[in-house]
């Protein structure tokens, strides 16, 4: 008799905690989270003021490598600066973690290009933190710390 109560205590507790005991609760994050980071970068290589505006939350946070912190305006601008230029680029390294509606990207990158005219190779690990809101993928946070030079033969 103690057993079938302890028995039928744990399916009560594990029926209360399953995403199926909440009807609102998404099934499975939606599809695009890839699509959207690469539209990102796409954006920042292309400079692309709207895709960006588009692509960022309105409550964006941003984390440079120094500590210091920045908003959406602040991203936007650092990114499509006349003085500055970055080549195309590919993250390495990608793991994404998805959860319900949202998906971090931690990846590592090397991007290159010009600031004031004087070329840069710019290495870093980066986590980007995206939200499904309003029916699109917004990016909600991102961090950047340097990264430590590539080894021969890697990136």
């Amino acid at each position: 008799m103690m057993m079938r109560g302890a028995v039928s205590a744990l399916l009560l507790l594990m029926t209360a905690c399953s995403d199926a005991a909440d009807p609102a609760a998404p099934t499975a994050t939606p599809a695009g989270y890839r699509e959207a980071a690469a539209a990102l970068d796409a954006a920042i290589a292309a400079k692309d003021k709207a895709a960006l505006r588009r692509l960022i939350a309105d409550d964006f946070l941003w984390v440079r490598g120094s500590g210091a912190t920045g908003d959406k305006a602040a991203f936007i601008a650092a990114l499509t600066a006349p003085t500055i230029r970055i080549e195309p680029f590919r993250p390495s390294e990608a793991r994404w973690i998805v959860a319900g509606d949202t998906a971090l990207l931690a990846a590592t990158n090397t991007l290159r290009g010009t600031a004031d005219g004087e070329a840069f190779v710019d290495r870093h690990r980066y986590a980007d933190h995206w939200v499904w809101r309003g029916g699109a993928w917004h990016l909600v946070y991102a961090q950047v710390t340097p990264a430590p030079a590539a080894t021969p033969g890697g990136e």
